[in-house]
Parts: C-alpha cells; sequence; structure tokens
C-alpha cells in the first residue's frame, strides 16, 4: 500500500509552529513592519520564499547524498507556487553543477564566492 506524499507546505508551517519563540530584532521587525504595510500579501511572498529556499535546500542534499540516480520529484501540479519552488531550485541545482563542473576555476579571477549565493 503506498502512503500519499507528504504535504511540503504542512511540514514547514509545523516546524514553524513548533519552534520555539526567538529573540526578537528590533531591524528585522521594522523591516517586516516596512514589507507590511508596502505589501498586502506580506506573508504570502514570505511563505513562497521559504518554500523555494526548503525545496532548493532538500535537492542540494539529496545532490550531496548521491541521490542523483534516484527519480526526479513528481510534479507539484496542485500549488503554483511550489512549482515555481520546483523550477527555481532546478536552476540553483544547475548552477552548483555547473559550478562544481567548472571547478572553481573562475573563483579566483572574478572573487566569486559560491556560498554567498545560497
Amino acid at each position: 500500500m503506498n502512503t500519499p506524499a507528504p504535504d511540503p507546505v504542512a511540514q514547514v508551517l509545523g516546524r514553524l509552529l513548533r519552534q520555539p519563540e526567538p529573540q526578537r530584532d528590533i531591524e528585522l521587525e521594522r523591516a517586516l513592519a516596512r514589507l507590511q504595510a508596502a505589501r498586502s500579501d506580506a506573508a504570502y511572498l514570505l511563505l513562497h520564499r521559504v518554500m523555494v529556499l526548503e525545496c532548493a535546500l532538500q535537492q542540494l542534499r539529496q545532490g550531496a547524498e548521491g541521490a542523483a540516480a534516484s527519480p526526479p520529484p513528481q510534479p507539484l501540479a496542485t500549488r503554483s507556487f511550489l512549482r515555481d519552488a520546483a523550477v527555481v531550485t532546478a536552476g540553483v541545482v544547475a548552477g552548483q553543477a555547473l559550478w562544481e563542473g567548472l571547478g572553481g576555476a573562475a573563483e579566483g579571477a572574478a572573487g566569486l564566492d559560491p556560498e554567498r549565493w545560497l
């Protein structure tokens, strides 16, 4: 019997709800207030960004664990922002593979730091 794949949004929300109260940063509070004042969809934008980064992190972890031979994840057709996350993640993974393929040759010449990209 196949069990359905866990809902990635529910997983992220569950982790956020279980996280202990962080120490408040006044600059972060101000930035959040500015974002909320400027954009009525601020919460959606932030959750969307979290989902894109979660998806990218998961795929990078799988790549690091040698999971390249595993079948690709199923497309997420029902949630457009998860579909967007999958597209962005594919670009991140492809860029990382390209960087590794180049062996970091451009790092010294251009002063690029691949860790700053992630």
